[in-house]
């Protein structure tokens, strides 16, 4: 087994112990949609969308933390630092080039805020994997407004073609399709 598919099953073996329950599906699900919105990712990027969040799993850190919804960006902010620090230790112990950990800290310190295309695409996969499959969870656990709140700050940061794939997705409860419809109807 090569390098990357080692640290693929470490991080995989890690994120479970998440307390938000659905971190693992979540994580494969934006691996999935960065390959979907770039077919040709580097490895760097793969990695920075399995282990995005891994600091959830190591600290037990959650949203849960923040009473205010107003300070969600400034949270974003710390919680993808700690995740870019703790991934990077990870990636030394399997001889990662400097060049490459320095890459995926990048990645995945931004990936909340956005920058260049990688951090585009990875942000994008993020918000689409959330759309995909994390509402029903946040919605259990955060209530209905916190959720349309969250929708919409997933939504906002996606560019036009990565809305458009949100509005495709179809949902099985009436109640998440009116959650997203109210936290997307102000952006369109």
């Amino acid at each position: 087994m090569n390098k990357f598919n080692l640290l693929k099953k470490e991080i995989w073996s890690i994120i479970p112990k998440s307390p938000i329950k659905s971190d693992l599906k979540h994580s494969k699900l934006v691996l999935k949609w960065v390959l979907i919105l770039c077919p040709n990712a580097c490895e760097e990027l793969q990695i920075s969308a399995i282990g995005h969040d891994i600091e959830r799993a190591i600290t037990g850190i959650t949203e849960k933390n923040i009473k205010n919804y107003s300070k969600i960006k400034q949270f974003k902010k710390q919680h993808a630092s700690r995740s870019a620090k703790l991934l990077s230790e990870i990636l030394k112990k399997y001889n990662y080039s400097n060049k490459q950990i320095n890459q995926v800290k990048y990645l995945v310190k931004n990936h909340d805020t956005g920058g260049d295309s990688d951090v585009e695409i990875l942000m994008s996969a993020d918000s689409l994997a959330y759309f995909e499959y994390n509402i029903p969870f946040y919605l259990k656990n955060y209530g209905e407004e916190r959720t349309i709140e969250k929708c919409r700050f997933m939504y906002e940061r996606l560019p036009e073609s990565a809305k458009k794939l949100v509005k495709k997705i179809k949902y099985k409860s009436k109640k998440i399709d009116i959650i997203v419809n109210r936290a997307i109807e102000k952006n369109n």
